[in-house]
């Protein structure tokens, strides 16, 4: 809606979210001027690819692997976006790949990358299947994991094949995207952004696959930039997150500050972007929040997820001092020190390790940080220690002092005043964000948890319907090397609309056979 407003044209192709579904597709996502989403509860199964475009009837692709198809819908798009409109446009291109498919059965490839990389195992470091000592130092249901066996190792390294197998199709289309805009001539005129939704560990802290922990395997993601500026083959340790990408997408945009949404609470990466090696990134905005509410989810056969997964960390980035600082719902403290100890293994503040002073000291400051952070809006998450400095205003009037970076926090002199700070605290492990199961909250006001900027979704109930009629997948794996640069066009020659009693709209016999094509087929244009 905000690029839109700044005279963009912006559409969406592939998976959207989890829960738009046959039961609710004709509510289509607002704002964009075209959206061609994939559709629950076919979205995870990568030979039955099932899509809606502008919440029309959804239409499969019979024959053709799921990826194959979000490739070919994106260059169509591209066609249209560069031939047949004249507006600066924005382009989300989501597959799926190399998600699991449901009930955690392992990622299907492309039929033509299956037989790629057979001898691969994954990599295999010191947080990999760890020995008791370090296990011992883990919270919650992490410190009670067997180790991993070698039938769970032999899966594991299985997974991470089919994961790379996998994003070979993703490879494509990254391939076939930059190919098209350089023959439009619009490659240096256009930001390309890859990134993913998550991390992803296998083995790591003895969980065998998922995503659901505050550890670098789960919550760094793959992040390249190509575009106007942005200096060939540099790598950038400046940190940021997701939620920095709207800002620095209007920034982009050319649209001015005090025209942006007053709720962002991320920044504009632009210049970052443009100077990588700028240390100055490494100042407050190298302070991260990640949290999770709920079951922890372990996405392989052999384990199960634990409700005590709820957690509030923080990761404080920096040149001299890195460190991740986690606060569990079932009262448990981790502290990493990420330069020394980069595997996350050895916790500082387990007391078998005997946390000392310094350590000690440094968990008041961290757990100030993340005081803030974890209900922080607008500036105070751009820039937490200007709460901490109007509290310590408040305590200490007299002071003159400014503290504005960890490092100068550490100085001795501020011992008191961190000291005196409550501690972040759940009262108990819920699956859900309670203000009251969360207190306290620094400053006051964020106990409001930014519903002045939301609406409240407690009305919502997901619909049920059952379908009467299933959808066949395809009977053999697709994607093969000769389906490599099928068009969208191609690929609509055996599509088809799925049936009322596909959808669950009509309990009618009167429906076209799963096999046959539709005559009505959905016309998505190019």
């Amino acid at each position: 809606m905000w690029l839109s407003q700044a005279g963009y044209r912006s559409e969406y192709i592939g998976k959207f979210l989890n829960g738009y579904s046959r039961e609710l597709y004709q509510d289509s996502p607002k704002g964009w001027d075209h959206v061609d989403a994939l559709i629950d509860p076919w979205m995870y199964n990568f030979n039955t690819p099932v899509f809606s475009a502008n919440g029309e009837t959804p239409v499969l692709y019979r024959g053709y692997h799921q990826t194959d198809v979000i490739r070919a819908k994106a260059i169509s798009r591209l066609q249209y976006l560069t031939e047949s409109q004249d507006k600066p446009f924005y382009l989300t291109i989501a597959p799926v790949s190399p998600h699991v498919q449901i009930a955690g059965l392992l990622p299907v490839p492309l039929a033509r990358h299956v037989n790629t990389h057979k001898n691969l195992t994954a990599p295999q470091g010191k947080a990999f299947n760890p020995e008791q000592d370090l296990t011992d130092g883990k919270p919650s249901w992490l410190k009670n994991l067997d180790r991993l066996n070698d039938t769970q190792i032999d899966r594991i390294d299985l997974h991470y094949r089919r994961r790379i197998q996998a994003l070979l199709g993703v490879d494509e289309i990254v391939h076939d995207v930059v190919e098209f805009l350089e023959t439009k001539d619009l490659l240096d005129n256009t930001y390309i952004v890859f990134s993913s939704d998550n991390g992803f560990h296998l083995g790591q802290h003895r969980v065998t696959a998922g995503k659901t922990l505050p550890y670098i395997a789960d919550t760094n993601v793959p992040f390249i930039v190509r575009g106007p500026n942005v200096p060939h083959g540099k790598t950038s340790k400046l940190p940021g997150a997701h939620l920095d990408l709207a800002p620095t997408f209007l920034d982009i945009a050319c649209v001015d500050k005090s025209d942006l949404p007053v709720f962002l609470d991320g920044r504009s990466l632009l210049e970052d972007w443009h100077h990588p090696h700028n240390s100055t990134g490494l100042n407050h905005t190298g302070l991260i929040n990640i949290e999770f509410w709920g079951q922890s989810v372990v996405e392989a056969p052999t384990q199960k997820g634990n409700p005590n997964n709820s957690y509030k960390a923080l990761r404080a980035v920096g040149e001299k001092s890195s460190w991740l600082f986690t606060k569990w719902c079932t009262g448990e403290t981790e502290l990493y020190n990420t330069l020394d100890d980069p595997s996350e293994v050895i916790n500082l503040a387990y007391k078998a390790n005997n946390p000392n002073k310094y350590t000690q000291r440094l968990i008041h400051r961290l757990n100030a940080l993340l005081l803030v952070t974890k209900s922080c809006e607008r500036d105070n998450c751009r820039n937490p220690w200007t709460v901490l400095q109007s509290s310590h205003e408040d305590d200490y009037p007299e002071s003159g002092e400014i503290f504005s970076s960890l490092e100068t926090a550490m100085q001795k002199k501020y011992d008191s005043f961190f000291a005196g700070l409550p501690n972040v605290n759940f009262k108990e492990c819920l699956k859900v964000q309670v203000a009251d199961n969360e207190e306290p909250f620094l400053p006051p006001s964020s106990r409001s948890l930014g519903n002045a900027s939301r609406k409240h979704i407690d009305y919502y109930t997901t619909p049920s319907k059952p379908a009467q009629k299933g959808v066949s997948p395809n009977k053999v794996n697709q994607g093969t090397k000769s389906q490599r640069n099928t068009t969208l066009a191609e690929m609509l020659k055996t599509a088809r609309n799925l049936t009322s009693l596909e959808l669950g709209t009509t309990s009618s016999l009167s429906v076209d056979d799963d096999e046959s094509r539709s005559d009505k087929l959905l016309s998505l244009g190019s």
